[in-house]
Order: C-alpha cells, then sequence, then structure tokens
C-alpha cells in the first residue's frame, strides 16, 4: 500500500495515530522511505518515537496542531494515566486565561515536556493521578480525559506555583465558579491534602461563593486543621490570620480581571 494510501485508509476508519509496528502491516518494506515522504508531504508529525499523527488536510503546513487531536492516543501509547488539567481544563469550562500554544497534561510517572507542530505539551506529576475525578471530553478525532471543573479548581490551587501564582491561579478559578458544584467538591476535596482544601475554601469564600460552603467548611473542620499560609511559597509572615479556615493570610489576593 502506498503512504498517502493508507492515511486515507486509517481516516475513512476514523483513526488518526499510528505506530511504526502498525504501519509494517501495510506500507512497503522501506518503511523508513515511506515514514520520510509522509512527514515531508506535511501529512504526519512524530511527537513520540515510534508513535504518528496523521495532520487532517484542512490543517496546512504553518497552522499549530491542538493537542486534543491526539493526545489521548498518544498517552495510550505511553501506556499511561493521564488527564487534561489545570489551565488548559481551566480553557474548557470558561477561563479565558491560558496562552494557547501550551498544553498542560497530569500524569504518573513524570516525563519530559514535548514540543509538537507549534504546541508545547508540558506534563505535571501527581501520585494520585488514578483518585481524581474526570470526563470524557468529545475532541475532533474521538474523546480526551479531562479533569472536572472540581478537580480542576483543587489542582490549580495545588499546582499555582507553577502556573503564576496565587493571584493568577484565584483569577482563573473566578471565571469557572459557574460550572462547580459544592456536593461534588465536598467529594473531591477528600483526594487532596489538608492545607489545599483550607486554601480552596477560603479562596472560593473570597471569590464570593457561597452555595455550600458550610457544608465543606464542616467537613474540613472534622479533619482539625492546623494554620497554613495561603501561598505555600510565599512570606513567612504569621499574621494576618483567617480564623473560619485557619488561613495565614501571607498575600493579599489581586484579580487580574
Amino acid at each position: 500500500m502506498k503512504p498517502q494510501d493508507y492515511i486515507k485508509h486509517l481516516n475513512n476508519k476514523g483513526i488518526w495515530s499510528f505506530t511504526h509496528t502498525q504501519a509494517t502491516e501495510f506500507l512497503s518494506k522501506d518503511i523508513t522511505a515511506a515514514i520520510r515522504i509522509l512527514r515531508n508531504d506535511g501529512r504526519i508529525i512524530d511527537p513520540a518515537r515510534g508513535f504518528y499523527v496523521i495532520i487532517p488536510e484542512e490543517i496546512s503546513l504553518t497552522q499549530r496542531l491542538p493537542g486534543d487531536r491526539f493526545i489521548n492516543d498518544l498517552m495510550k501509547y505511553y501506556d499511561a494515566p493521564y488527564y487534561v488539567c489545570l489551565l488548559t481544563a481551566a480553557l474548557y469550562y470558561g477561563s479565558s486565561h491560558q496562552a494557547p500554544q501550551v498544553f498542560q497534561v497530569m500524569t504518573n510517572p513524570a516525563r519530559r515536556d514535548i514540543r509538537v507542530r507549534g504546541n508545547k505539551v508540558v506534563f505535571y506529576k501527581k501520585e494520585s493521578i488514578l483518585d481524581t475525578p474526570t470526563i470524557l471530553k468529545n475532541t475532533p478525532t474521538g474523546y480526551m480525559k479531562l479533569s472536572t471543573p472540581e478537580a480542576t479548581i483543587l489542582d490549580l490551587i495545588q499546582f499555582n506555583i507553577h502556573i503564576g501564582g496565587i493571584d493568577y491561579v484565584a483569577t482563573v478559578i473566578s471565571e469557572m465558579l459557574d460550572k462547580l458544584s459544592p456536593s461534588k467538591m465536598a467529594v473531591t476535596l477528600k483526594g487532596y491534602t489538608l492545607p489545599i482544601q483550607q486554601r480552596a475554601g477560603y479562596i472560593l469564600e473570597f471569590l464570593g461563593f457561597t452555595k455550600g460552603m458550610d457544608r465543606i467548611w464542616k467537613q474540613v473542620m472534622k479533619e482539625k486543621p492546623i494554620y497554613t499560609p495561603l501561598a505555600a511559597h510565599g512570606k513567612k509572615d504569621r499574621i494576618p490570620k483567617d480564623p473560619r479556615w485557619k488561613i495565614i493570610v501571607n498575600q493579599t489576593i489581586e484579580l487580574d480581571i
């Protein structure tokens, strides 16, 4: 089978990626030459060694290839758990504070970031990844795993130092409040450390979210938390303090809106 015919064969079956091993079953004996032809024609890219993504004909050679077109197949190839997370996930829940050239993915074990056709895929490691609630989000080529709004908010708080800090994260969360379910948040909180739970409660109430927060507060207080700083890597000041969530307010939240 000729290289271009192989691509059409896969597309007709709704398949948008393939591996080197899979290609050997259909292409000529000189697989290396066939791959080179497809790459030079702008029909495929290889984000991982031996793994190829088909470029839709409607995307020109100069256009960025969105991460949602290949991330699920790529993570299957890696045989690693994953979900689309943080600012990328927030984008799907109404936040506009995400640089489009970065696609953020939670996984385990740790993995190096990769660049794919003008798009950088940034990986974050999370030990408890299998306990994080996700949904399946439809994409142009199938679906991908996406953290729920509640898990997205908690991850934003947990990883805030890597994505712009407390102010930036609070701004992003403020644009997602209409997607937040208090009952689901109460359940999701249990999968995060107590300091993250306290910071989440403080930030949500700071943003004016009150629905169901008394129930969440009682749930957190049952764990007998001690005072924890709002910004874990911020000033070492011990005052002022928020007695409700037992937060040391060592940073004043300033929203970028």
